[in-house]
């Protein structure tokens, strides 16, 4: 079988590809999240771990909108991220507001030979990550100051949707930029902490159903990422995606498991 041409999902050419059609890092589409999810957990966290004393590191910060909710809770926040087009985003954002203790750098962590954060080291008392990628914890324990905490949200694995194969091979569910693969996140992660010398501290799983009422927002979801030209426009699939929403929708529409896993480490003492 021929190769998709295609970006693969989450590649440096598929975030490339998404700061050209998108302005920013979002998810575009509209959807029902249940309570109790990962993505507020993560903040509930992180929030515990601020003080007047405390300077953060960013990693992936995208367009910069979590650096600045946390400004005025910290002593500091660096945040960077590879894609300049979300830098960017990030430094007028910032230039519209008073805040003088975020900065902004366009940053690759992983330059092919080595894992280098931008930062000194012992200069860090927390390192924080939500959806970013983890080849940053080797580097993790040079930054940090003892008793420093390493907090990550990332995106879990999750199950592939009956309807997948009823679309278009470039649109199937494991394609997109939503789905996060196969794999244990959790195994993934304790690896990458266990060969930087580390240790997990704790980790918790969520797994909530979000809903897609609507068509045009599945398809946004489904299509996310992916250059316009390589993929049908929404007309184009209005008959299959009304076939699916006949066999598959429940009540709130089509459902789909958000699975996110939320860990802390610890830098020792």
């Amino acid at each position: 079988m021929a190769e998709l041409k295609i970006p693969r999902a989450h590649s440096d050419d598929w975030y490339d590809n998404l700061a050209a059609v998108q302005s920013g890092y979002f998810y575009p589409w509209k959807s029902q999240i249940a309570a109790n999810n990962g993505e507020k957990a993560f903040i509930d966290l992180v929030m515990q771990n601020l003080s007047k004393d405390t300077s953060v590191l960013e990693v992936a910060c995208g367009h910069g909108e979590l650096a600045l909710s946390l400004a005025p809770h910290c002593k500091q926040i660096s945040a960077y991220d590879r894609v300049p087009g979300y830098i960017d985003l990030a430094k007028q954002a910032l230039a519209k507001t008073d805040i003088k203790n975020v900065e902004y750098s366009c940053y690759n962590a992983n330059n092919g030979s080595e894992i280098r954060l931008p930062a000194e080291d012992n200069s860090i008392d927390l390192i924080i990550g939500r959806r970013a990628p983890m080849h940053w914890i080797a580097d993790a324990k040079r930054v940090c100051r003892p008793g420093a905490k390493l907090i990550a949200l990332c995106p879990m694995e999750e199950p592939i949707p009956a309807w997948s194969s009823k679309l278009p091979p470039k649109l199937h569910y494991e394609n997109s930029g939503r789905h996060t693969g196969s794999g244990s996140i959790h195994q993934s992660v304790s690896n990458r902490l266990h060969q930087a010398g580390l240790t997990l501290h704790s980790g918790w799983g969520f797994d909530v159903p979000e809903s897609f009422a609507d068509a045009k927002e599945l398809y946004t979801m489904i299509t996310w990422g992916l250059p316009p030209a390589e993929v049908p426009t929404l007309d184009d699939l209005s008959h299959k995606l009304d076939n699916i929403y006949a066999t598959y929708a429940d009540s709130q529409g089509i459902t789909l498991r958000h699975c996110r896993y939320l860990w802390q480490g610890d830098i020792p003492g």
